[in-house]
């Protein structure tokens, strides 16, 4: 590492040559932008280890503001290269000009600064060292070409593009000077890879490279740079499995959208994109005016286009050149209008982040076609633009068995039907991750399907095993989802991953993240617009499988005092929703009677207590926990509240909800249902459950959880039986039920239940109170 410290103390002296350089830029430039405390000391000695290095005409000097390299600019090449290229600008003759330029470009062997031992210093001064370059190339080339000789230049050239693929300039003379030479065919080639890196990244091409094109054959040139024509969308790629109600749905709205952009939407790996590309292709015939495809870039690696960056890109095609495209973005919003008013057109926005990156995308009469994509809903869209919605989800599973058949082969699929609808089932029906575990198998004759379902059903490595070693695997899709979230949403979603269920409500997020039931609300909303989670009811979340191993993985690299807390509060959530509601059932009769709905939120919380119970000893490291999770307060409150929901359940099993009229049904015992058990051991007074501060909840569990008799409420006074409204919903309840509250105690079944988190639902613990 000292030797790396010391080849950027130097590197950046000798680019500065003759110029002071100020300790504050060394320090931060040599250690990259964070410099240690002791980096001063540490620049000191590197220093004067460059000084006794340097040899004959430079000399390191020390300046109050720095340090200073003093010498001959010619002993440092890039000096020496700045003044053959300066030179060269100015000299009159093509021979001299050409003399400097290779003598110039003789000084270079590959990209400036790379081993500098300073990415700072090779992001700023070896970039502009190699634009430099690029330009001297260039400028070489253009001479040769003057003069016939621009085979000459295809070297220097090649180097240029190379180095900055989307650099129009170079890419041109290289079709050039490849025309000049008489190599006519890998001209073409050079010419179409230029347009093909320009498309992938929504760029139009400039004038040099229409130009270079128009050259090499202007029949063929034309139509293939044509700025609305066929070429501008991308090729269909892997053929589309299914989708025809999707692609029947596409039809109609854009037949129907008289202007209003349609908006196709999903999760990632939904097969978005291909769907939309699949359907412009087999209907070019309704765009005889063209059909344009702009990747927007809302969800990839780049940053995303900007709306005046699309703009430009999309007027390309129009037939406006680079130079006449309006600065200002209102002008040129009105332009593109102009341009595309009653043009039979289509216009794919592919990847859209947000809706303002859209609206200025969006024609003003109504001939022509926008389809939009993007991962998140666009509701702003919507809501603004009319946008016709389109969702996509996963695909129907005989569907999604033909797609997997496709790539790992069909004899494979039927020789284990079972296997393959359950690894259709593990991929959550998305294509994308359908056709990499086709991809896997169709690699690796000698696996069964059985082998591959058993490994991506384990929680630890089902992700993982989606993965192609590449950009395509679901852990990177979903990944380029949840890194454009909001903060707040972001940490919900990796705090979702230690919640074991495949449902969330704002009461479940408020626990997870601390925050109030309003705001955990709105951050779901912020999840659901991204499809990270479905709001199936309102107020009701449900993760996909996927997604919920992506945020497992997010919740595991959290620090683990803040898992330990996540998990401590949805417990506490989950026992108190348990406890409110078993006391709307089991407290004074209500005069709407029992609730169905109190009844399930009971038993919905129970088991999402059940299988936190033993959460905390995963989460705590063992010298930390205070007691095992099966012999703490909880798990026995929580067996205990399991418990008298079966004697309830068992109370209302036989009525038959009505009107608010009487129903016949058993009588309460005056006493509870069944024998009760012997009460759980006593707790000191002050004792806090689970070691925590006392707090309302602790003094509730902790009476609960002495033993204290707790029984069903005796019948009516007047000998009446309890009325049943199966669909009334509940009074609610106090947050803190009064410790006082009596309920019953039911002993469990015969026959013992698998216990713990991941249990399937309706198995309870067999904690004893």
């Amino acid at each position: 590492m000292a030797g790396a410290r010391r080849r950027a103390v130097l590197a950046l002296l000798a680019s500065e040559l003759n110029r002071p350089v100020p300790v504050e830029r060394l320090l931060d430039t040599v250690w990259d932008g964070a410099p240690p405390p002791t980096a001063r000391a540490a620049l000191q000695g590197h220093v004067s280890a460059v000084r006794r290095g340097l040899g004959d005409g430079l000399t390191l000097l020390t300046r109050p503001e720095g340090y200073v390299l003093v010498g001959d600019p010619d002993l440092v090449d890039a000096k020496r290269f700045e003044r053959l290229t300066a030179a060269a600008e100015e000299a009159a003759g093509t021979e001299h000009a050409v003399a400097l330029l290779r003598e110039a470009l003789d000084l270079w062997d590959g990209p400036a600064l790379t081993d500098c031992g300073s990415r700072t210093l090779t992001g700023t001064t070896g970039r502009s060292l190699d634009t430099a370059r690029s330009l001297a190339a260039e400028q070489l080339a253009e001479r040769l070409l003057a003069v016939g000789r621009g085979a000459e230049a295809i070297g220097d050239l090649q180097t240029a593009v190379t180095a900055d693929p989307l650099r129009e300039s170079a890419a041109a003379l290289l079709t050039r000077g490849l025309h000049q030479a008489g190599r006519t065919a890998d001209a073409r080639l050079a010419h179409e890879r230029a347009l093909a890196r320009l498309a992938a990244h929504g760029r139009t091409p400039g004038r040099l490279l229409c130009e270079a094109g128009e050259a090499l054959n202007p029949a063929e040139a034309s139509a293939a740079t044509a700025p609305a024509g066929r070429g501008a969308l991308p090729r269909m790629g892997v053929d589309l499995v299914g989708r025809a109600a999707e692609l029947q749905l596409l039809d109609d709205a854009t037949l129907r959208a008289e202007g209003r952009p349609v908006l196709v939407t999903g999760v990632a790996g939904a097969g978005k994109s291909s769907l939309v590309l699949h359907w412009a292709h087999a209907h070019a015939d309704r765009f005889p005016d063209g059909r344009i495809h702009l990747n927007l870039r809302g969800f990839g690696e780049e940053e995303p286009l900007t709306p005046a960056e699309a703009l430009a890109a999309v007027l390309g095609w129009l037939g406006v050149p680079a130079g006449e495209v309006p600065a200002d973005l209102a002008r040129a919003v009105e332009l593109f209008r102009a341009r595309t008013e009653g043009r039979r057109l289509l216009l794919v926005l592919d990847g859209a982040r947000s809706a303002e990156q859209v609206e200025p995308l969006l024609p003003a009469a109504p001939e022509p076609v926008v389809v939009v994509t993007s991962r998140s809903r666009l509701t702003d869209l919507v809501v603004r633009e009319a946008a016709i919605p389109l969702p996509v989800a996963g695909l129907p599973e005989a569907e999604a068995v033909e797609l997997l058949a496709r790539v790992a082969g069909p004899e494979r699929t039927a020789a284990e039907p079972g296997a393959a609808r359950r690894l259709v089932e593990l991929c959550d029906r998305l294509p994308l991750a359908l056709r990499v575990t086709g991809a896997r198998l169709a690699s690796r004759p000698a696996w069964s399907l059985s082998d591959l379902a058993e490994e991506m059903s384990d929680q630890r490595t089902g992700l993982a095993a989606l993965a192609t070693g590449g950009a395509l695997g679901m852990a990177t899709a979903l990944g380029r989802s949840v890194r454009v979230l909001p903060e707040e949403a972001r940490r919900l979603f990796a705090l979702s991953g230690l919640h074991p269920g495949e449902t969330l409500d704002s009461g479940d997020a408020a626990a997870l993240t601390g925050a109030s039931p309003a705001r955990a609300r709105e951050l779901l909303a912020e999840l659901d617009a991204a499809h990270l989670v479905l709001e199936a009811l309102p107020g009701l979340f449900q993760v996909d499988r996927l997604a919920r191993l992506y945020a497992v993985e997010l919740a595991a690299e959290l620090p683990c005092p803040e898992r330990v807390a996540a998990t401590r509060r949805l417990l506490d959530h989950a026992v108190r929703a348990a406890g409110a509601a078993l006391e709307s059932v089991t407290g004074p009769v209500p005069a709407h009677g029992v609730s169905a709905r109190a009844l399930e939120t009971a038993a919905q919380a129970l088991e999402l207590a059940r299988r936190l119970v033993g959460e905390l000893v995963r989460q705590v490291p063992e010298p930390t926990v205070p007691e095992r999770a099966a012999d703490s307060g909880r798990a026995r409150l929580v067996d205990r509240l399991s418990r008298t929901l079966e004697g309830v359940r068992g109370e209302t099993a036989g009525a038959s909800p009505g009107d608010g009229t009487e129903v016949s049904d058993r009588a309460v015992p005056e006493h509870g249902v069944g024998e009760r058990p012997a009460p759980g051991p006593a707790l000191p007074a002050d004792t806090a459950i689970d070691g925590a501060a006392p707090d309302p909840l602790d003094r509730l569990l902790d009476e609960l959880v002495r033993g204290a008799p707790v029984e069903l409420p005796p019948g009516r006074p007047d000998g009446t039986r309890r009325r049943v409204a199966a669909d009334a919903r509940a009074v609610p309840p106090p947050a803190v039920p009064p410790p006082a509250v009596p309920l019953s105690v039911v002993p469990p079944p015969a026959a013992p239940s698998p216990t713990g988190p991941g249990a399937p639902s309706g198995l309870r613990s067999t904690a004893t109170g």
